[in-house]
């Protein structure tokens, strides 16, 4: 139980990487979402009639080529996460990824199509909006950093040592001892550094993609290529994500692990109500 529960956890944690952000079809009802946000982002733009209909067109077109799949349990990976080496947990998602780049490579056709429908007006009003939301997300992050810094400021001055908080914390609902609580406060300061590099690459890649989607240079071949470019960083940040994640779960009891078990199993049943 304990190895399939840090499997379990770990998959879970490490969101498959940097080709997350490439806007990856996953399974059941989130199948189609990345095309909802392709629709929302349209909004407002004034589009003729034809180019509603061409756009109509484009995304009927990939929702026939990639049918949403039927709902299925998660299937529970084949690798014992408790006592992988770190080639081993290279090689598992490296293959996760892999299976996945047909679909990403689609929807970016998609992305990459229906930009071209839009006029130049249209194309400038799309990127001042990205524009605007990649600042409005990083005054975020940055108020957030400094939130963060504040708290623990604080906490240091009244002597009250790292507090959990729920928004930061993978064991939401787990009762832990102030002993534990430390731990993972250090545990996460430990991997802070090394994080950061990581969301830096990350969001590099997001960004090469979304500049190559819509650019003319746009091709399987370059598509390849700039994956390939940034796959041993995306390989590399998911290897230590999921070592993070492990050194994490180490801090449990026995008994916490089977509650955290128990739980997860009781969300699975939930989902499985929302079967199709």
């Amino acid at each position: 139980m304990k190895k399939l529960l840090i499997a379990s956890v770990t998959v879970a944690s490490i969101g498959l990487g940097g080709l997350a952000l490439a806007q990856p079809a996953g399974p059941g009802m989130r199948h189609h979402e990345p095309v909802k946000e392709i629709v929302k982002h349209l909004r407002g733009i004034s589009l003729s009639d034809a180019q509603r209909e061409e756009i109509k067109t484009l995304v009927s077109a990939f929702k026939d080529a990639n049918p949403r799949p039927e709902f299925v349990d998660i299937e529970k990976p084949t690798l014992d996460f408790a006592t992988a080496t770190d080639a081993q947990i290279r090689a598992f998602i490296q293959n996760q990824i892999e299976e996945r780049e047909s679909k990403h490579f689609a929807f970016a056709q998609l992305r990459h199509d229906i930009y071209n429908v839009l006029n130049k007006e249209q194309q400038a009003t799309l990127l001042a909006r990205d524009a605007k939301r990649e600042l409005d997300k990083q005054k975020h992050r940055d108020s957030f950093v400094k939130q963060d810094q504040r708290f623990a400021k604080r906490m240091e001055r009244e002597g009250k040592g790292p507090k959990r908080k729920p928004r930061d914390f993978m064991f939401e609902g787990i009762k832990l001892s102030d002993e534990q609580v430390a731990s993972l406060a250090e545990l996460r300061e430990s991997f802070k550094d090394t994080s950061k590099t990581n969301r830096e690459t990350l969001r590099s890649f997001k960004d090469a993609l979304r500049d190559l989607v819509r650019s003319q240079s746009f091709s399987q071949d370059t598509w390849d290529a700039l994956i390939a470019q940034y796959k041993d960083d995306i390989v590399s940040a998911g290897v230590e994500k999921a070592k993070q994640r492990q050194a994490m779960f180490q801090v449990l009891t026995a008994e916490q692990q089977a509650e955290l078990k128990t739980r997860r199993e009781d969300e699975r049943k939930l989902h499985e109500l929302f079967k199709p």
